[in-house]
C-alpha cells in the first residue's frame, strides 16, 4: 500500500512541470495499463494511475466546449464572499447553479470571479440571476512573475468577468453573514481588529495593501492566513484539552474516551473550517487535518511518515489541481521538514526551547526555497519573527480570538465579558503587528535568491546528514539533481549579454542585461487605482535576475502603454537616469561596452518616438517604440539581428521596403492576447515570414528573451522554453 501510495504522490507533485496533457485515447490506454500492472509493481500502478487522474481533471478545467468562458452570459450564481458594502470597487466570487434551464455540469469548473463598479448591498449565500461579460482567467507571464492561470487552475475558476445586471432571486442570507457583521461591528474601533477578524473567520476585508506588506516583510502572512498550523493548533489544543478533562472523570479511564475525544477534536476543527468559509485552500488543510486524525484513531499507521503520506495522498485524490497552488507545497514541505529535522536531530539539541530553535531553524531554510519558487522573494526576519510568533499566536492569540468571537455571538449583548475578551484578543494580537511594523522597515525584508544560490545552501544540509545519519542512494541522487543549479553558478562569458521583452500585456517593456546592470525600455502601463506593470512584472524580474544596478530608464514617448509605469520605476530605482523626449538626441553612446544609436523623428505622437538600437561585437537589437511608416520613411535604419516590431505590429508600421531594410532574424510582437486591435496584423506577419524571421508574440508565448553571444546568438521565449509546461502552453 506504501508504495501505490508514493508512486501516486510523487507523480500527482511532478505534474506541476508535466509538458502537456495526455489525450482521450492516451488516457484510456494508459488507465488499462495501470489496472494490469498495480497488483504486481504498485509503485508504477500508482503512479500511472496518478497521470490518469491528473490528466482527467485538469482536461476537464482547460477544455470545456460547453462551459462559461468567454462572452455575454446570463445565469444563476451564488455569492461566496463577503461584500464591503462601502467600497465602490468589488470583486466577488460566485458558483454558477444553473445556465439557462440546464445545472452546470459535474466536470466543469462553477467557480467565477466577477467585479462590478457600484456600492451593492449584497450578502454572502444570497441567490442572483447575473448578466455578466466572461473572459477566461488571463494573466502575464514573465519568469519571477506571478502565474495567473496556474492560479486560476488551482481554485477552479472557470472565467472572470465584469456584472452587467444583477436580480436578487432570493433574500436569505448565508450563516455566516451574520456572524461576520456581529464581529465587525463588536471590532470595528479596535487596533488590530482587521487582524482579528481574519483569524476568526477569514474575513479579511479591513487588512490594507500596507498591513499585508508588513506581514510578508516579517514572514508572518501565513499566521493570519487559516492554514494547516491554525486547524492544527485547534485539533492539538481539543485533544489535550478533552483527554485532561477525560483523566479527571471516573469514565475516562477506558479506549472509548480517548474516541470521543479524537471525534470532538473532528467537530472542532470541521466547525472552524466552515466559519473561516471553507475556501479552497481551508478545505485541502481540513481534509489533511481529519486524515491524520482518522489515522491515528484507526491505531493502524502510527509512523508520522506514513501520516503524511496518506494525508497527501487523500488531499490529491479529491483535489488534484492543488499541486498547483502553493499551500500545499508549504503545508507538506513544513510537516515533512519537521519529521526530517526531529529525525536527524544533533545530541546537543535538548529541551523544548533548543528543539523549537533547530525546527525553525531548518523550516526557515527549506521553506525560504518553496516561498523564493513561488513567490520570487524571501525575508531574512522570517527565522526570528516566527520564532517569536508562531509559538504566540498557537497559544495565546488564536485561543483567544476564538474564545472571545464564540462568546459574542453566544451570549446576550450588553453583559460586558464577550466586550472584554474581545479586548484581550485585540491586545494579543498587538505583538504580531508589532514586530510586522519592525521588520518592514529593515534591510532584507524582500530579498530575491536565485535558485541556484538556494541549491547551494542545501550541499552542506546534504553533506552533514549523509555524515550524520547515511541514507544510501537517495541522498547521492538527490545532489546529482542540484548539480545543474550549481554549474549555473559559474560564471558566463564576459562577452555575452541579454535582452528580454517582458510580457506586459498591451504594452511593451525591454530589459537590457549586462553582467549585473540593466537599461528598461519604456515600462508598461499604469493605471488609476494603483496597478502598474513596473510593480508587477518588471522589478520582480529585475529582482529575480540578480541585476543589482538599474542604470538607465529610456521612455520612448508619451503613451500610458510605453510610459505609464515612469513614476513607479523612479521609485523603485531612486538613483536611474531617465531618458525621454528630446534627451533621446543627446543620450550616450556607450553603455557596458555596447554600441547605442538613438533616433527620433521631429514628428508627434507615435512617430516621435525615441528609436535605439543597441548593437555588441556581432549582433543588435532595434528597438523603434511605437513609429510608423512616416517615420519609418525619415529616419535611416540597418539590418538588425532582433526587432521589436514597431506598433505593437500594426499594419500602419512595418511597411514591406522597412522590413526588407531592417531584415530581422527575430521578431517579437509585444501585443497582449486577444487585444481589441488584433495585432500582429496578418499582413505584417506576412511581410517578416519573407524575410525568413522567427516570429514572436508576448501575449501568446510571454515573454521572450535573446542571448548574444560570440558569434552565436539564442532566442527563448517562457512558455516555450523557460517554462514549457502544460498550463503555460494553453491556447486560452
Amino acid at each position: 500500500m506504501n508504495q501505490f501510495l508514493l508512486g501516486w504522490v510523487m507523480v500527482m507533485a511532478s505534474a506541476l512541470f508535466w509538458p502537456r496533457l495526455l489525450t482521450h485515447p492516451e488516457l484510456i490506454l494508459l488507465l488499462l495499463v495501470s489496472i494490469l500492472t498495480v497488483r504486481r509493481w504498485p509503485l508504477v500502478g500508482g503512479a500511472l494511475l496518478a497521470v490518469c487522474w491528473f490528466s482527467f481533471h485538469a482536461s476537464s478545467q482547460v477544455k470545456q466546449s460547453d462551459a462559461l468562458v468567454e462572452g455575454v452570459y446570463t445565469f444563476e450564481a451564488r455569492l461566496l464572499s463577503l461584500v464591503d458594502s462601502e467600497a465602490l470597487y468589488q470583486r466577488t466570487d460566485w458558483r454558477v447553479e444553473s445556465v439557462g434551464e440546464q445545472s452546470q455540469k459535474f466536470h466543469l469548473p462553477k467557480h467565477l470571479k466577477l467585479s462590478i463598479d457600484s456600492q451593492v448591498d449584497w450578502q454572502l449565500g444570497q441567490r442572483f440571476r447575473l448578466t455578466a461579460r466572461l473572459q477566461r482567467p488571463s494573466t502575464t507571464l514573465n519568469q519571477y512573475g506571478f502565474n495567473g492561470w496556474r492560479h486560476a487552475l488551482s481554485k477552479g475558476i472557470g472565467a472572470k468577468g465584469q456584472i452587467i445586471a444583477a436580480q436578487r432571486l432570493s433574500a436569505e442570507v448565508g450563516w455566516r453573514q451574520p456572524l461576520a457583521q456581529q464581529l465587525l461591528t463588536a471590532t470595528s474601533e479596535l487596533p488590530q481588529g482587521d487582524l482579528l477578524r481574519a483569524l476568526a473567520m477569514a474575513d479579511r476585508r479591513g487588512i490594507d495593501s500596507e498591513r499585508w506588506q508588513q506581514l510578508r516583510a516579517a514572514g508572518l502572512s501565513h499566521l493570519i492566513a487559516i492554514s494547516g498550523l491554525h486547524l492544527g493548533t485547534i485539533a492539538m489544543l481539543t485533544l489535550v484539552v478533552g483527554g485532561w478533562a477525560c483523566r479527571l472523570t471516573p469514565f475516562g479511564q477506558g479506549g472509548r474516551s480517548w474516541a470521543w475525544v479524537l471525534l470532538l477534536s473532528a467537530v472542532a476543527v470541521s466547525a472552524y473550517a466552515a466559519l473561516a468559509g471553507l475556501s479552497i485552500a481551508t478545505q485541502r488543510a481540513l481534509v489533511m487535518t481529519l486524515a491524520g486524525l482518522a489515522l491515528v484513531a484507526s491505531g493502524r499507521f502510527s509512523r508520522p511518515w506514513e501520516l503524511l503520506l496518506r494525508a497527501c495522498a487523500l488531499l490529491l485524490l479529491w483535489q488534484p489541481l492543488a499541486v498547483l497552488s502553493p499551500g500545499i507545497w508549504l503545508s507538506a514541505g513544513a510537516v515533512a521538514s519537521i519529521l526530517l529535522l526531529l529525525w536527524a536531530k544533533p545530541t546537543w539539541v535538548q529541551g523544548p526551547v533548543l528543539t523549537l530553535v533547530w525546527i525553525q531553524l531548518g523550516l526557515t531554510l527549506t521553506l525560504s526555497l518553496v516561498q523564493q519558487a513561488w513567490f520570487g522573494s524571501v525575508t531574512l526576519h522570517g527565522l526570528w519573527a516566527n520564532l517569536l510568533m508562531v509559538p504566540w499566536v498557537t497559544l495565546v492569540a488564536l485561543p483567544l480570538t476564538l474564545l472571545s468571537s464564540l462568546l459574542l455571538w453566544l451570549t446576550p449583548s450588553g453583559l460586558g465579558l464577550s466586550e472584554w475578551l474581545l479586548w484581550l484578543a485585540d491586545w494579543s494580537l498587538w505583538p504580531v503587528a508589532k514586530v510586522a511594523a519592525v521588520a518592514a522597515n529593515l534591510p532584507g525584508a524582500q530579498l530575491v535568491l536565485p535558485i541556484a544560490i538556494g541549491a547551494l545552501m542545501l550541499v552542506p544540509v546534504a553533506l552533514w546528514l549523509i555524515w550524520r545519519r547515511p541514507l544510501g542512494g537517495a541522498v547521492w541522487l538527490g545532489a546529482a539533481l542540484l548539480l545543474p543549479s550549481l554549474i549555473s553558478l559559474l560564471p558566463e562569458a564576459p562577452q555575452r549579454w541579454r535582452v528580454h521583452v517582458l510580457d506586459v500585456r498591451q504594452g511593451l517593456s525591454v530589459v537590457v542585461e549586462r553582467g549585473a546592470k540593466a537599461l528598461i525600455y519604456d515600462t508598461g502601463a499604469g493605471f488609476p487605482s494603483g496597478f502598474n506593470y513596473v510593480d508587477a512584472v518588471v522589478a520582480p524580474f529585475i529582482k529575480g535576475r540578480g541585476i543589482t544596478q538599474v542604470e538607465w530608464l529610456v521612455v520612448s514617448h508619451g503613451d500610458n502603454d510605453h510610459a505609464g509605469g515612469k513614476e513607479a520605476a523612479i521609485r523603485q530605482w531612486p538613483d536611474i537616469k531617465l531618458i525621454e523626449g528630446q534627451g533621446c538626441l543627446s543620450a550616450p553612446q556607450r553603455w557596458q561596452g555596447l554600441d547605442l544609436r538613438w533616433q527620433k523623428s521631429p514628428l508627434k505622437g507615435n512617430n516621435g518616438s525615441c528609436v535605439l538600437r543597441i548593437s555588441g561585437a556581432h549582433h543588435s537589437i532595434l528597438l523603434p517604440g511605437d513609429i510608423e511608416r512616416a517615420a519609418e520613411k525619415q529616419l535611416q535604419f540597418e539590418p538588425a539581428t532582433v526587432l521589436v516590431s514597431p506598433h505593437h505590429g500594426s499594419r500602419s508600421s512595418s511597411s514591406g521596403r522597412w522590413v526588407a531594410k531592417v531584415s530581422p532574424q527575430a521578431v517579437v510582437h509585444p501585443a497582449g492576447r486577444g487585444n481589441r486591435w488584433q495585432f500582429p496584423h496578418p499582413q505584417v506577419v506576412a511581410r517578416y515570414q519573407k524575410v525568413g524571421a522567427k516570429q514572436w508574440t508576448t501575449g501568446q508565448q510571454g515573454q521572450v528573451s535573446f542571448t548574444f553571444g560570440q558569434p552565436q546568438w539564442q532566442g527563448q521565449s517562457y512558455s516555450e522554453h523557460l517554462a514549457p509546461y502544460w498550463y503555460n502552453r494553453l491556447n486560452w
